[in-house]
């Protein structure tokens, strides 16, 4: 049942034979090669297969009679094609009566009735006995070969539920199905427009047309053909053509004319029919097609969700259907129903009862199918373990883990570290100040009882005094030194290639930076926007009054700036708390796809805004405008000189960091929320990160994040 079923069995080992021997009941014996034969062609399996072939040769068959061989007296192939027909039949009987559950007639019935397979077969039956009534007949010869014709369609169709047990096509019948009652109900919305336009149609064109064919199809099928793309010709004058109507509606093979006026040209308002076409198209062709492509998607949807479960209570009942069915496929089942009738019906026998599908099995049976399931299930869920653990994916996934993990340990312990340390100095400073004043006690008796040294006694201090008097012999070397360790140079600013220029930075080397330091050779290239030039070092007196104050860059000029001088951007941090415990500090960050960095919202600011323009663009005027009315709960984080890459000598890039906190119950963070998912796939990506020394940002904003994590007595 591989194969019919869709499944795989597990790889598994297989037990020895002994193993195998010993778990066969001493009462049973091998099969011999007859039995196999017969329970093989007797299997659910082998029964469907045959079935398929039958019932493809019934339809050829079928074709052959109505194409080729259909003639007056029926021939040899039409008297098959009738024995093949009573075959079907007496199936359909035969499970219609067949109750090996004991439901009784009724129920049986009412659920033979609920199948739609049924329903096809008995309308398909039915159709081709009326039809083979009248073409038995002289008078009726043709209309029982155009019923037969059409009843050929109804056995078509009941070919579809062969494929109920593909796992991939079985789901699609039933689609196919629900979207026809969907249709049905569709159609009724459809003929309310089409008889509605019709209608009016036709009364305004034709004037008391009594001829039926030629009302139906005026008042449906051509407002039908217009929803296809056919649209009428007799609602316009410039394609009316007074030969090919009828103007009193004698001609049969012609419809009648519209009204006519003096010229013998249409009389009716042209521009009422244009526009009730126009109208008609407008809910017809847009409204409702539309609103069927969305009932057929959602039905689609809705059966594609559960595929698997619709698939396998298909599979159920139509094995169930084959394991109770006859072996022989028709005609030749006709045998297996004459023996069945006789059996039943003349020797009164009761029929086997190996033929009914177990729904209950013994105590004994059920156990072992219990354990061999549990056999299955532990062997199909560790292969599936142990093709994760080997795919690349899953290693990599796991490595990923594992150095996360490792990571948070050594910030908790860092973190849980330097606060111990801190507290054992704390103690450490107040044991040693409780030791200085118990020192300058004893010191203050032994001098109030007459005890001098020929030394004058040293000063006693506080451990603070302790330590700046300590210091002092080498305050200026220490002083030399912090200075040296606190000296900023700018990196990004001494880079060779300046952005969107083919003129290099005058080398800088690290000594050389400061303004104070002598650089004699000194002559760099002066960039102004896009104008570029390499003078001798001389520049205006404008230029002259601004000075980078990190030093020299190897530029000079504006460069990529706005104007000459500090060029003032503003990066606002949005910061909340992860959860309600606030485990985490999180803040608003964008992706930057050029750069391959997270950056904050921020940029240049004009004039008369708080907030920088680019806030604007990525949240909308809704959020930026709510935001502005927060500006008065800002906090002042940094401010302060930028080593950005587009500095230069005479211009540079001054940020001022603002941390707004905002309420994770807010009104305003469901905006931001909702903005953040709509970001998903854009170029700027909006998303809320972790605050953590981690996240890919420049160098100046890791630092105010730095200093926000501070502010809020986070670890960064």
């Amino acid at each position: 049942m591989e194969s019919l079923t869709g499944s795989q069995a597990c790889t598994r080992r297989k037990p020895p034979v002994h193993d195998l021997l010993a778990r066969i009941p001493l009462g049973l014996k091998p099969l011999t090669v007859s039995t196999r034969l017969v329970s093989l062609f007797t299997s659910p399996q082998v029964k469907f297969y045959w079935n398929i072939l039958s019932y493809f040769s019934f339809l050829l068959l079928f074709s052959v009679v109505l194409m080729i061989d259909f003639q007056a007296t029926p021939s040899w192939r039409e008297g098959l094609l009738y024995v093949w027909l009573i075959s079907l039949v007496c199936e359909e009987i035969r499970q219609l009566f067949h109750d090996p559950d004991g439901f009784g007639f009724r129920k049986k019935a009412d659920m033979y009735i609920n199948d739609m397979w049924n329903i096809l077969d008995f309308l398909s039956i039915l159709l081709f006995l009326i039809g083979l009534a009248f073409r038995l007949t002289t008078r009726l010869f043709y209309a029982g070969k155009v019923i037969l014709c059409i009843d050929f369609i109804i056995f078509c169709l009941r070919l579809m539920a062969i494929f109920i047990i593909s796992k991939t096509l079985g789901p699609k019948i039933i689609i196919v199905r629900r979207m026809m009652l969907d249709m049905f109900f569709f159609m009724f919305l459809l003929s309310i427009w089409v008889v509605a336009y019709g209608v009016a149609k036709q009364g305004i064109l034709i004037h008391n047309e009594d001829r039926l064919d030629w009302i139906v199809r005026g008042v449906v099928y051509e407002p039908y053909l217009i929803i296809f793309g056919k649209m009428p010709s007799n609602i316009d004058n410039a394609l009316f053509d007074i030969k090919a109507c009828s103007v009193n509606g004698t001609e049969p093979q012609k419809p009648k004319c519209p009204i006519l006026n003096e010229d013998k040209m249409p009389a009716f308002p042209e521009w009422l029919t244009i526009i009730l076409l126009c109208v008609y198209l407008l809910f017809a062709n847009i409204l409702l097609l539309n609103l069927l492509i969305a009932i057929f998607n959602y039905t689609f949807q809705e059966v594609q969700d559960n595929t698997d479960t619709i698939w396998k209570f298909q599979r159920y009942e139509l094995i169930k259907e084959y394991h109770s069915r006859p072996a022989a496929p028709p005609p030749l089942i006709l045998l297996s129903h004459i023996f069945l009738f006789v059996r039943r019906r003349v020797l009164q026998r009761p029929p086997n009862s190996y033929r009914a599908f177990k729904e209950e099995l013994p105590e004994v049976e059920e156990e072992e199918l219990l354990s061999w399931e549990s056999l299955m299930k532990d062997n199909y869920l560790l292969s599936r373990r142990q093709q994760q653990s080997q795919s690349m994916e899953q290693r990599t996934t796991d490595t990923a883990d594992k150095v996360s993990n490792m990571a948070e340990l050594l910030q908790r312990e860092e973190a849980t570290g330097s606060v111990a340390l801190v507290k054992r100095l704390t103690r450490l400073e107040e044991q040693v100040s409780q030791s200085a004043r118990a020192l300058q006690w004893i010191m203050d008796t032994l001098k109030a009882q007459g005890l001098h040294s020929k030394e004058e006694a040293p000063q006693l201090a506080s451990p603070g005094k302790l330590k700046r008097s300590e210091s002092e012999p080498n305050e200026p070397h220490r002083q030399e030194k912090s200075e040296r360790e606190k000296t900023f140079y700018h990196v990004n600013a001494r880079r060779l290639d300046y952005p969107d220029s083919t003129i290099p930075r005058f080398p800088v080397v690290e000594e050389k930076v400061p303004w104070e330091v002598d650089f004699i050779l000194y002559n760099p290239p002066v960039l102004n926007g896009d104008s570029q030039e390499q003078i001798d070092g001389s520049q205006p007196d404008s230029v002259k009054s601004y000075r980078n104050p990190g030093g020299r860059t190897g530029m000079k000029g504006r460069g990529a700036l706005s104007c000459l001088g500090p060029n003032l951007i503003l990066d606002p941090v949005l910061t909340r708390w992860k959860d309600s415990e606030r485990s985490a500090l999180e803040f608003l960050a964008v992706w930057d796809q050029e750069d391959g960095l997270w950056t904050l919202p921020g940029g240049p600011v004009q004039s008369d805004e708080p907030l920088p323009d680019r806030l604007l663009r990525i949240m909308g005027q809704k959020i930026y405008d709510t935001i502005k009315t927060k500006m008065v709960e800002v906090t002042k984080v940094h401010e302060g000189y930028v080593d950005d890459i587009r500095n230069t000598d005479d211009a540079w890039v001054e940020t001022t960091v603002l941390n707004i906190h905002l309420d994770r119950r807010s009104l305003l963070m469901v905006d931001i929320n909702h903005m953040a998912e709509n970001t998903l796939g854009c170029v700027e990506l909006v998303q809320w990160m972790e605050v953590s020394s981690r996240t890919r940002m420049a160098s100046y904003q890791r630092d105010a994040l730095r200093r926000v994590a501070e502010l809020h007595q986070r670890t960064f």
